[in-house]
């Protein structure tokens, strides 16, 4: 009766010991880029597209540093005003970044600069590519420049529908891009209405009618740029690390 009490004791010891070395041991992330000198410091260039005051397509410098620190997300605004919705972005970005490479942003202070000319970028459409950079940045990468996007991002690294692809894609056509990554579903063409008058003459007076007139436009087409639709983070370096 000893010896089988003495071994339960054991076998049970045993299997605590198991438990509390699962709940207790380190979790393992990939390590981030670092320099010689053992300190964290990248910075990486890319190009984000946005709509300005007057609805037109507009674009902007983005440069995404990454470097040792207390774990903090900064937007950096140089001529540019961004709105709270921008800067919010930027902590999803970060943190959707954080998710797909499994790297551990605790020590790591993040910081988005946009430098451009337009009076106003805003809205949430830049934060697939703050989600983008950043990943290249972790991970010693170089993006395409040539590639321009648009679309949210989310915690899970998804990519969300935004509005103005045309005028975006306008706008990316215009400084050197030569493929635009679109969200799922706003790649193949969108619907812009066109205004259409009528007039008829009835006893001397003039009436006019306007009518608006829906008209299916391809974006590559149109815009003379190539059209690609992602709907995640991966599917997007895919093309950018070409």
């Amino acid at each position: 009766m000893k010896k089988v009490l003495i071994g339960f004791t054991i076998v049970f010891v045993f299997i605590v010991g198991i438990i509390l070395g699962l709940q207790f041991a380190p979790v393992k992330t990939k390590e981030v880029f670092v320099n010689q000198s053992g300190f964290v410091e990248r910075q990486v260039e890319s190009n984000i597209v946005a709509i300005d005051n007057n609805g037109n397509g507009v674009t902007a410098k983005l440069v995404t540093e990454v470097r040792s620190g207390q774990g903090l997300v900064l937007v950096n605004i140089n001529k540019v005003l961004a709105d709270l919705s921008t800067q919010y972005s930027a902590r999803i970005a970060a943190e959707a970044a954080s998710n797909y490479t499994g790297i551990s942003l605790n020590n790591i202070d993040i910081s988005y600069s946009i430098l451009g000319n337009a009076s106003v970028v805003g809205g949430p459409s830049a934060g697939s590519m703050m989600a983008v950079s950043t990943v290249a940045a972790l991970e010693n990468k170089t993006l395409n420049n040539s590639v321009f996007m648009t679309g949210t991002i989310n915690n899970d690294g998804s990519i969300g529908g935004v509005g103005a692809v045309l005028e975006k894609a306008q706008a990316a056509k215009e400084h050197n891009g030569t493929l635009f990554l679109v969200p799922k579903g706003l790649g193949e063409s969108i619907v812009k209405y066109k205004e259409e008058q009528s007039c008829s003459d009835y006893k001397g007076t003039q009436f006019c009618e306007i009518k608006y007139i829906p008209e299916k436009i391809n974006i590559g087409e149109q815009v003379g740029i190539k059209v690609k639709e992602v709907g995640s983070i991966g599917e997007a370096l895919k093309y950018f690390l070409q």
